[in-house]
């Protein structure tokens, strides 16, 4: 007894804390609360970063945009309608776009993956464009709150003057300008250029270039978006009718740049119409001149096709009934997802006409959980919420009705993998078994697990607990059709009734999916004289083994030219130019084959070589006095099968665009000498393979430029009062 009372008061006094230890613990936990308040106040007082003046809202989003506030790193999402702040910086992801509407009437769209920096004083808007593609719209109005819109990109500064304007900012820092209203001033270097409707303007490292947009555009204008409810959408577009014997083309691509349209297709008139899918589309039109070959293009505007389709409700089921025992069902409300839609409306109510809803919130993604319904029968819809003034109505799905029921028998679980009827080879099983998983009612503590050899469940061949909502079956299972199903056990020993009964198969087969290159691909190279190296991958196979991958210059693979074995699905291979066929095989440690993929196709084609200008030369002068065209010629490039001529004249440091001319052959007489002057020249040169079939580019070579002088060989002392215009008649 003596013993064990100093031991038990041993051991109080070594649990005595000292007034140190009390006040060093008392301060760690004072400290660890005040940082999980401040860290909790960052994290959900995204409103509160602002700490400048609001100059302006999110008109229109469609996908992500994100701000960042000056006196913050974090990027925060926008949506519609949210308060833009000075000094905010506001960037879109890939199939994005946000438009800012200012306080002072300036409207700015900002194109997927781009970047702006806003900045507002008294007198001027500062737009700060770090990258991508943007459209300015300037605030029409002379009172004094108009403000002067200004536009930074890099070295070059834009001035606009009651204008709207289209900016596109690549990678290697050139810039290109499109003005559709009023002018445009444009500062960069020593240089200082107004750019006036219907021109554009492309500064780079090299010079600047001046076109004249000759074909205007009439419909659909630029940023316009237009609803869908099905696959496609006919869209009519129109331009004004042209002046003289054109072939007129409707471009439509998937790039800013119009580059490799999707379709081209001649036009009759002044109107075409095109079939389009939901997605994001840059149009403009072309014009061939039928007697001089000068090609003619509008400016390029940019179209959203957004399928504002209702969404279809996949849970709760239509007329089901939902069942708890003891507190309220966790319930989850799933629907279709649109891509082009980030948030939804849910509604639930307790009357068929949805009116004095239960539930009315709005939905970031097409998924939300609760748990605050009672008994009762219930009525839901979702509404999709378009985040754009273009689309006056948003589509409603149908009503769905569910009733929640308290009951002292739950439904059972609910199968999920193996799906029904699903093959599974005998090697994956004795590999590394075969995974079930489920469904369950949050009430039901255990799930039990039957597998038998017949749909009755007469030869039962498992049959286990488990307390997750998986389990792995490690049995060995030999080739043929099995059938299993799920009960819910309570604790206090009930069950369930069984659930539906699946079904899965075992057997020898199935297919390897390659994924990289795709059938019929191109890859281009430098150097033919050099191997390549070229990326593949395939689908990674449920079943443990060797993957073969056989390129061979045939089909048949004989013979098989290489071979490389792998244990990833992925693989680098350098290969010679020319055409190739490819496959992979799964084979175990003997060889033997277990897996094989079906045989692509992909050609290795070397680059086209830059054209050799004959003439004019740079550096050379052309005499046109007596003559009728201007004469271009140039070496033939193996391979090419188009050639694309651009003819510029240098007027006060700019190269104002004089034609665009493509042909087939190694030359090109031009023979609108009214459109040439004396002086300075430039005329560019590029190769190209076209597919006949498709119209598509299969390659192009870099584009050559050849600087030339225009005289009209008229001596010194020859005096002749007249215009320095050539005119051949």
């Amino acid at each position: 007894m003596i013993l064990s009372y100093r031991c038990l008061t041993a051991v109080k006094k070594s649990m005595r804390l000292s007034k140190s230890d009390i006040i060093a613990a008392s301060a760690g936990v004072t400290i660890l609360a005040v940082l999980g308040y401040l860290l909790y106040g960052d994290l959900t007082r995204k409103g509160a970063g602002a700490t400048t003046e609001q100059i302006g809202t999110i008109a229109t989003k469609r996908n992500l945009a994100e701000r960042k506030f000056s006196s913050q790193v974090v990027w925060n999402e926008v949506f519609k309608n949210s308060t833009l702040y000075n000094y905010d910086t506001v960037r879109t992801a890939d199939q994005s776009e946000a438009v800012i509407r200012l306080n002072d009437g300036t409207v700015i769209t900002i194109n997927e993956n781009s970047m702006i920096l806003l900045a507002l004083s008294e007198s001027e808007v500062d737009i700060k464009f770090i990258q991508g593609t943007i459209n300015a719209k300037q605030g029409g109005g002379d009172d004094a709150s108009a403000r002067k819109v200004t536009i930074q990109s890099g070295e070059s500064k834009i001035s606009l003057n009651n204008s709207d304007v289209s900016l596109t900012q690549s990678k290697d820092d050139s810039l290109q300008m499109t003005v559709q209203r009023g002018t445009a001033t444009l500062n960069t270097g020593d240089i200082e250029k107004v750019i006036k409707e219907n021109q554009n303007i492309l500064t780079e490292k090299d010079g600047i270039r001046l076109y004249d947009l000759t074909i205007k555009l009439v419909a659909p204008e630029n940023n316009r978006f237009i609803a869908t409810a099905g696959d496609k959408t006919e869209v009519n577009f129109s331009w004004e009718r042209l002046n003289g014997d054109y072939s007129a083309y409707l471009e439509i691509a998937n790039n800013p740049a119009g580059a490799d349209p999707l379709i081209k297709k001649r036009a009759g008139g002044a109107a075409a119409a095109a079939g389009l899918a939901e997605g994001v589309y840059y149009w403009r039109v072309t014009a061939t001149n039928n007697a001089t070959k000068k090609v003619e293009s509008s400016e390029i505007r940019k179209i959203s096709v957004v399928n504002n389709s209702p969404v279809r409700l996949v849970s709760p089921e239509n007329r089901s009934v939902i069942k708890f025992r003891d507190d309220n069902p966790m319930i989850n409300f799933l629907w279709s997802k649109n891509e082009f839609m980030s948030r939804y409306t849910l509604l639930v109510s307790g009357s068929t006409d949805m009116s004095s809803p239960v539930l009315n919130t709005a939905v970031d993604g097409n998924k939300i959980s609760i748990n605050s319904l009672d008994q009762g029968t219930y009525f839901w819809k979702v509404v999709n919420i378009t985040e754009t003034d273009q689309i006056n109505t948003n589509a409603e799905s149908p009503v769905f009705t569910f009733a929640v029921s308290r009951t002292e028998k739950l439904e059972p679980p609910t199968p999920v993998s193996p799906s029904d009827n699903k093959s599974v080879h005998p090697l994956s099983i004795a590999q590394k078994g075969l995974g079930f998983s489920w469904t369950k009612n949050t009430s039901i503590p255990e799930t039990q697990i039957t597998i038998a050899g017949d749909r009755e469940f007469s030869r039962i061949i498992v049959k286990k607990n488990s307390g997750e909502n998986f389990v792995r079956v490690l049995e060995k299972l030999n080739e043929g059709n099995y059938y299993w199903n799920l009960r819910g056990i309570m604790n206090d020993g009930t069950s369930t009734d069984a659930s539906v009964v699946r079904s899965f198969r075992i057997v020898r087969g199935g297919a390897i999916a390659l994924i990289q290159p795709q059938n019929n691909d191109i890859i281009l190279t430098g150097d033919a004289r050099k191997e390549s190296d070229v990326s593949f991958s395939w689908s990674q196979s449920e079943i443990e083994g060797r993957y073969v991958l056989q390129l061979s210059k045939n089909r048949n693979f004989n013979p098989v030219l290489k071979e490389l074995n792998m244990t990833d699905p992925s693989a680098i291979m350098a290969i010679k130019e020319g055409l190739h066929f490819w496959r992979v095989k799964l084979v175990d440690d003997n060889g033997t084959e277990l897996l094989a993929s079906p045989v692509y196709t992909f050609e290795i084609l070397t680059g086209l070589d830059p054209p050799v200008a004959v003439a004019p030369k740079t550096g050379t002068t052309v005499e046109m006095l007596k003559r009728e065209t201007l004469d271009f010629s140039w070496n033939p490039v193996p391979g090419a099968n188009l050639y694309r001529i651009g003819l510029y004249q240098f007027r006060g440091g700019i190269q104002e665009s004089i034609a665009t001319l493509e042909t087939r052959d190694s030359s090109y007489k031009f023979s609108e000498l009214k459109k040439l002057d004396v002086g300075k020249f430039q005329w560019t040169l590029q190769a190209f393979d076209i597919d006949t079939a498709s119209n598509h580019v299969r390659r192009k070579s870099d584009e050559k430029e050849m600087i030339f002088n225009i005289t009209l060989g008229i001596k010194s002392d020859f005096k002749f009062d007249a215009p320095k215009i050539i005119d051949s008649e």
